[in-house]
């Protein structure tokens, strides 16, 4: 089925800040963004984020990634997926993307003037990954009733695995007070209601969280698909908790401070929880592994070492 779409051309972002929307998303009257996700669930507008943006976040991404025992935030793996949570910790772009004046405009319509930021990540989706259809107006406990939008942000071009959403679902999921559905039983009902979105990069994605959607199954092995995903809630007496690098911040005036949970309850648990058990095979390779295993051997040799030794070795590093 056809989805609701616009399409602009993007505006350059200044390597000192300048925009990172493009000029079209900018000027486009929140009212019919609001409209669009109060009749179909969701709005969506292609190159709405500017082309040098999303190079700055995909660098950020890559200045942090999967590491062991490294003492920062960075990258983790969850079988078919790849997740850097601790976005504003780790990219100026994504935190001025997520804290943008526009974005606040568009919740405010939705939400009222009463919501916090819930969760955010970049993450990646690869080939074999199923996705069960679900909605978003969720706890740890399970389903509740929670206003709240999804923002994701193409960062690569979508043309398989694409995200899927049951057009008006919004209206009606909240009736039946579960959250995940079988594949079966949303192709049987609504099949004629999925919209699947198919988009270039830079397209970014408004959703109401009670909207039943997933990432459509792809086959392929080699398939990666590279998104940025924060959820905005009513909810704000708990949160995922976030770490936040204060030099990404320009100002917080209460507006922002309350978004970003300042002196609020963050308990819920960061999403994915992840531990050495669903680290798939491969993701720790020979030559992660031979690096240690050289520094080990030859920082064992250097310790014991006589004194002076060290000393000539220490001067020829520094003056490598």
């Amino acid at each position: 089925m056809p989805m609701t779409s616009m399409k602009v051309a993007p505006q350059e972002l200044k390597a000192d800040g300048g925009e990172l929307f493009s000029a079209e998303f900018l000027a486009l009257a929140a009212n019919t963004i609001h409209q669009a996700i109060k009749t179909d669930g969701f709005f969506i507008l292609e190159n709405a984020l500017s082309v040098p943006a999303i190079e700055a976040i995909l660098e950020d991404v890559d200045n942090h990634g999967f590491a062991i025992n490294r003492n920062w935030a960075h990258g983790v793996y969850a079988e078919h997926q790849y997740y850097l949570t601790h976005m504003l910790a780790c990219s100026r772009a994504f935190t001025r993307l997520a804290t943008h004046p526009k974005l606040f405009e568009i919740c405010d319509g939705i939400l009222g003037h009463d919501y916090r930021l819930k969760a955010m990540r970049y993450y990646e989706t690869y080939g074999k990954h199923h996705m069960q259809w679900h909605t978003d107006n969720k706890t740890d406990r399970g389903f509740a009733h929670i206003p709240g939008l999804i923002f994701i942000v193409y960062l690569a071009d979508v043309d398989d695995g694409e995200f899927q959403y049951v057009r008006a679902s919004h209206n009606w999921s909240g009736e039946r007070a579960y959250s995940d559905y079988g594949d079966e039983e949303i192709e049987k009902n609504h099949g004629k209601d999925i919209v699947s979105f198919k988009a270039p990069r830079g397209t970014v994605i408004i959703y109401d969280t009670y909207g039943i959607h997933r990432a459509r199954p792809v086959a392929s092995r080699t398939f990666v698909r590279k998104s940025l995903f924060f959820q905005v809630d009513s909810k704000m007496d708990s949160a995922e908790p976030i770490l936040l690098n204060p030099a990404y911040i320009d100002s917080i005036d209460a507006k922002t401070a309350q978004y970003l949970g300042f002196g609020l309850p963050a308990e819920y648990k960061v999403f994915p929880n992840t531990t050495i058990k669903n680290l798939q095979w491969g993701r720790v390779g020979l030559r992660m592994v031979s690096q240690w295993l050289a520094y080990r051997m030859a920082r064992s040799l250097f310790d014991i070492m006589p004194h002076n030794i060290k000393k000539i070795i220490k001067a020829r590093a520094r003056r490598t």
